[in-house]
């Protein structure tokens, strides 16, 4: 059982990496973009694979490394409440029965999730979010990111937590009241 959750759970993190990822790296060209940030691209960069950005000044790259920061922390984020909103609407267990009636009405009964699969994708999501927060206070100590964005996504990321507990909390009364009933 616990080879089939770890590798669900790898199974589950390829979405959110590469979401992340792709947020970090779009929202690096947009603010460039948007900024009109001088920069050159190196074909040596990460591990001699990866081309390397390189900007004129430290400004310019503190900025687009803000930007890029909040789109990568905003992809997680997105991606969190969407996971969170599934489980404490959408649960198998724990569904309003009329909404449970509508989504079937519609034809939309794929969208009730069950435990096993929503609690996987919530903490696949909620680890790359407090992934994001530590590399955004590692960023701020650094002095490359703001500390505002760092406080946001902290103060974010531990309700979100705190939601997703609130959800596990829920399931174990179920739990509890169906093994005495």
């Amino acid at each position: 059982m616990v080879a089939k959750s770890i590798t669900k759970l790898i199974d589950e993190a390829i979405i959110p990496a590469l979401a992340l990822i792709l947020a970090k790296i779009l929202g690096l060209y947009l603010a460039i973009y948007f900024l009109n940030l001088p920069f050159e691209i190196k074909s040596k960069g990460f591990l001699a694979i990866l081309p390397a950005v390189n900007f004129a000044n430290l400004a310019d790259y503190t900025r687009a490394e803000n930007y890029s920061n909040l789109a990568m922390f905003l992809a997680a984020s997105a991606g969190a409440i969407l996971v969170l909103v599934r489980a404490h609407f959408f649960h198998q267990s724990h569904i309003h029965p009329k909404l449970q009636a509508k989504l079937a009405s519609l034809n939309l009964e794929s969208l009730i999730a069950e435990s096993y699969h929503l609690y996987h994708q919530a903490i696949i999501w909620l680890i790359f979010l407090w992934l994001t927060v530590g590399f955004l206070v590692t960023s701020t100590i650094l002095g490359f990111t703001y500390p505002q964005i760092s406080i946001i996504a902290f103060l974010v990321a531990a309700n979100f937590s705190w939601v997703l507990a609130i959800d596990v909390e829920k399931e174990i009364e179920i739990s509890r009241e169906s093994l005495s009933g």
